[in-house]
């Protein structure tokens, strides 16, 4: 028998977080579709990651990690997206 199901692949979550909220566990399925053989841990560890620096100071470092770049762009569009 497999592993059990993590949180976010566990049931659809058919609503969007509300606004003002980034909830990077929604966000997951986004870096693994555009990063596939991610590992999901990996993911949201990277979107956490994106999380802090969106909010971090203007100089935070320059990022060349596809993983990283993917997670500051699905992070950047949700921040968008939901206000936050």
């Amino acid at each position: 028998m497999g592993e059990p199901p993590t949180d976010w692949v566990s049931g659809e979550r058919v609503f969007a977080p509300p606004t003002g909220t980034l909830d990077v566990d929604w966000l997951v399925p986004a870096v693994l579709d555009a990063l596939p053989g991610t590992a999901p841990t990996a993911a949201r560890a990277a979107l956490e990651r994106a999380r802090a620096r969106l909010h971090a100071a203007p100089d935070t470092p320059e990022l060349h990690d596809e993983l990283e770049l993917t997670a500051d762009a699905v992070v950047r569009e949700a921040a968008e997206a939901f206000r936050t």
